[in-house]
């Protein structure tokens, strides 16, 4: 599905179409030796694409996680993961398409996995809440934490939400409970959790399943307390306006969580975002699993218990008197 370009995208989308263009050209007049011409536009997107990146606010890279096209879950476990077996419901009212779960094989590994899902074009949108999980998602989630821990099964999750679905319905059907449910669950897990950022980490939409051993994150993926518009709209008394300053404040980019410390590592993305080589995108990520995959499974169930909670006590505290 082609989206309409971020607002820093567009000369460089300009400049690909022209790329595209002339490759169109050289097919049709083979006789025609065009391919100095290609390369010199192709080795100056390259260059501008750089500088671009470099120059990116986090109000930029909130849209940027965001991106339509972005690689979603589903992506990163056709790559990756043999014989996904998706399961289905909370065995108590429903089943949520925003949060789809299951197991599956990664190397050699047996494994469980959660993952939260926007969907690729409007009726997947629809189906999936726009990637806002119900109760039930969560206590789907929860159902298949049970499975993992029961039968000693590695959990990887990958987060991609603007936050919990918030209206009547979900309140009354027990959101909150669902969320502290989870927590706990992961909390006490005597199996290695990694947990994967992939595009937008809202609030405790996000942190539902993602209190992990090792937390990694998409270079260009955000993860913060609230969406910049709630936080614009909390603080200002607005409608959004001050999204962009709310964006600066709540540090959400990887490059901020690395250095507070909620994260363990950076995974970087093919240049101008994931969406532009899925391929190259899913083969980093892979690769990042993997080698946390393989350190935590040497690590004794009860010390990866105790680790994971001094690591989530230890979250906000920075200097004592």
């Amino acid at each position: 599905m082609q989206s309409k370009p971020l607002s820093f995208e567009k000369p460089l989308t300009e400049l690909d179409q022209q790329i595209t263009q002339l490759r169109g050209f050289a097919e049709a007049n083979p006789e025609l030796d065009v391919t100095p011409g290609i390369e010199a536009l192709e080795k100056n997107l390259a260059s501008l694409t750089k500088q671009a990146f470099q120059k990116l606010t986090r109000w930029d890279k909130v849209w940027l996680a965001r991106h339509e096209q972005r690689p979603q879950a589903s992506t990163y476990i056709r790559a990756f993961f043999d014989d996904p077996f998706e399961l289905r419901g909370d065995r108590l009212h429903a089943d949520d398409r925003a949060l789809i779960a299951g197991l599956a094989r990664f190397d050699d590994h047996s494994i469980a996995y959660l993952a939260q899902q926007k969907g690729t074009n409007l009726e997947e949108r629809q189906e999936m809440n726009f990637g806002y999980t119900h109760p039930e998602g969560y206590r789907k989630a929860r159902r298949v934490m049970k499975l993992a821990d029961k039968f000693g099964l590695p959990l990887i999750c990958f987060v991609d939400t603007p936050g919990a679905h918030f209206d009547r319905r979900s309140e009354e059907y027990g959101q909150a409970m669902a969320i502290a449910e989870n927590l706990a669950e992961m909390a006490s897990l005597r199996v290695p959790i990694i947990v994967v950022l992939i595009g937008e980490g809202g609030s405790g939409g996000a942190l539902a399943i993602a209190v992990g051993d090792r937390v990694l994150m998409m270079e260009h993926a955000v993860y913060c307390v609230a969406p910049p518009e709630a936080c614009s709209g909390i603080v200002w008394k607005d409608q959004g306006q001050h999204a962009p300053e709310a964006a600066e404040g709540l540090k959400p980019t990887a490059d901020d969580l690395l250095k507070l410390g909620i994260i363990d590592e950076i995974i970087p993305e093919p240049l101008g975002g994931a969406h532009r080589d899925v391929s190259l995108a899913t083969r980093r990520v892979k690769m990042a699993i993997r080698k946390h995959l393989n350190a935590l499974l040497e690590i004794d169930a009860e010390q990866l218990v105790q680790e994971r909670y001094e690591r989530y006590r230890k979250i906000g505290v920075y200097g004592e008197e």
